[in-house]
């Protein structure tokens, strides 16, 4: 049976670089998998749901998210169509009183050749740390795979042994939000080496490409 390799994670690291245009994470100059892409490719993904539209409003909706964070955000600059979700996210604040404790943190795994971004890590008011994932269209089974790809390397910026969770909130079009727990879909980082696996495959192969 084949064993994979533990991960070396790289957090926010200067080398690792996005070209956002192209949706491309090169390392040092080696061109690596996204954790969207290869999700994609492996067919985990139901593209019926990404429409432009859909696609413009989740891009506005994290850099909203991403100011607010940063306490840079001026929300008169909020487009109408995305100010909905971003209540959302600003209610799911009040209500949890959770503290984000950091948010869109490229990661990547040099070992296993894939890198993203996530979303945030929360700290509930009892201590918890939870990676999040912020989604605005219908809720995807992507997203278990998703945040599991992004914990394998976020562990590396906690001691060692921390816990923590997975989780996605579920922000609406009517100002609410649903948060929904992964942390406990135990095949989901199963599901996500599968997926990163065939995606490797083809690129070897030149499979579609």
């Amino acid at each position: 049976m084949d064993t994979v390799t533990a991960p070396a994670p790289v957090i926010n690291d200067p080398r690792l670089v996005f070209d956002s245009v192209a949706h491309r994470y090169t390392l040092d100059g080696r061109e690596l998998v996204s954790v969207t892409q290869a999700l994609t490719l492996a067919g985990m993904v139901d593209t019926r749901h990404f429409t432009e539209a859909a696609r413009l409003r989740g891009t506005y909706l994290h850099a909203a998210i991403a100011l607010c964070v940063e306490g840079d955000l001026d929300e008169s600059t909020i487009d109408v169509l995305v100010r909905p979700y971003f209540d959302g996210f600003v209610k799911f604040l009040q209500d949890t009183k959770a503290t984000i404790e950091c948010s869109e943190v490229r990661v990547c795994d040099p070992v296993l050749g894939y890198a993203g971004t996530l979303d945030a890590i929360v700290r509930w008011p009892n201590g918890v740390l939870t990676l999040i994932d912020w989604k605005s269209g219908a809720f995807p089974p992507m997203a278990g795979p998703q945040t599991a790809a992004y914990l394998r390397c976020a562990r590396a910026m906690y001691p060692t042994g921390t816990n923590i969770a997975r989780a996605g909130v579920h922000l609406r079009g009517d100002g609410t939000y649903r948060l929904v727990n992964l942390h406990q879909i135990v095949q989901d980082e199963h599901d996500w080496l599968a997926a990163l696996r065939v995606v490797q495959f083809q690129r070897r192969h030149h499979i579609g490409s």
